[in-house]
């Protein structure tokens, strides 16, 4: 796991630039990372560069942080992506001092987010692919406030 140490305004890859395959790919996560601690909030950013071909295809992200330093929660579950988008981004803010309602460690649906805060954090994808051509670019960085 990488230990990164920059100012709390920098942007910070969580994910690096990834272009996936065509076909199916099943959710897939990417390495963890440690983000500067003692932050009021978090905004992620998922950035798609390129994606391709039909409307069919689709693009899953989520990002994930621990709690109790075992188990990964969702905090954020970007918008579905189309592969026939283009290029675009998406943006999401979670808080700290926000009530969250009491829940069962439950997978998010797409377009929502909980306001935790933890220690360690990962991006998930998932891909679907209607006819075996379709491949998505993109990352995913984190910006602490």
């Amino acid at each position: 796991m990488a230990m990164l140490t920059k100012r709390s305004h920098d942007a910070i890859d969580v994910l690096a630039a990834t272009t996936t395959a065509a076909g199916a790919i099943s959710l897939t996560y990417g390495d963890p990372v440690r983000l500067p601690g003692m932050v009021n909030a978090m905004v992620f950013t998922l950035g798609v560069t390129a994606a391709k071909t039909d409307s069919a295809d689709t693009l899953d992200v989520k990002v994930q942080t621990k709690l109790d330093g075992t188990n990964w929660v969702d905090v954020v579950y970007f918008t579905q992506v189309l592969g026939n988008g283009g290029a675009l981004q998406h943006i999401a803010k979670i808080e700290a001092n926000t009530a969250v309602t009491m829940f069962a460690n439950a997978a998010l649906t797409a377009g929502t987010t909980r306001n935790l805060l933890g220690d360690e954090w990962r991006v998930g994808y998932a891909q679907a692919d209607a006819d075996s051509d379709g491949s998505f670019t993109f990352s995913v960085t984190a910006c602490p406030m």
